[in-house]
């Protein structure tokens, strides 16, 4: 499992992790008489936040959506609200990294990490439904793009609030906001290539 370690230090190359974990499974397997992939059970399954074969695997989340399923969620929602599949996964990987069950030290939920009065205003009765909670983020994300007109600036009041970017006319001077812009656009750069 060496070149996993080596393929993590070198975030742009985590879009082919999938590639370089099946080549190690099928190396490690004969020496280690490892069960096939359609051998292990679905709670030993693990959930790979990156593309992957579109087609339907054995394999499921424990979270209920496996990763496939959830890429093709996003791909489905964004296009149904004219937005940009790949700045909605690259905002998704930002948020949540990819997890429907996650929440933040400040009580964000879900893969696009609404707040809990965010999802509400939008119409999520489920922040952890992938489904729910996609809709409601790319409604809201839409949202930001029609008030602002700049990509930037909607990333930037996504992670900061609206009013945050209003008053500083551009993205605020916050040191989380900065990062997240940049790891967002560095995402999609990922995700669009």
């Amino acid at each position: 499992m060496e070149s996993l370690s080596k393929l993590s230090e070198n975030p742009k190359s985590l879009v082919s992790f999938p590639d370089v974990l099946e080549r190690e499974w099928n190396q490690a397997k004969p020496a280690q008489n490892l069960p096939s992939p359609a051998e292990v059970r679905p709670k030993d399954a693990i959930s790979l936040p990156f593309p992957e074969d579109r087609s339907k695997t054995s394999l499921q989340s424990d979270l209920g959506k496996g990763p496939t399923d959830i890429l093709g969620t996003i791909e489905s929602i964004a296009k149904s609200q004219g937005m940009d599949p790949n700045l909605v996964k690259a905002m998704v990987k930002a948020e949540s990294n990819f997890k429907p069950k996650a929440v933040s030290p400040k009580g964000a939920m879900g893969l696009m990490q609404l707040m809990p009065e965010t999802a509400e205003s939008l119409g999520v009765s489920d922040p952890f439904d992938p489904e729910d909670n996609i809709g409601g983020g790319v409604k809201f994300l839409k949202g930001l793009m029609k008030e602002f007109k700049d990509p930037e600036k909607a990333i930037a009041a996504y992670n900061a609030g609206p009013g945050a970017v209003k008053r500083y006319k551009g993205i605020p001077p916050y040191e989380e906001t900065q990062k997240y812009v940049n790891k967002v656009k560095r995402y999609y750069k990922d995700f669009s290539s």
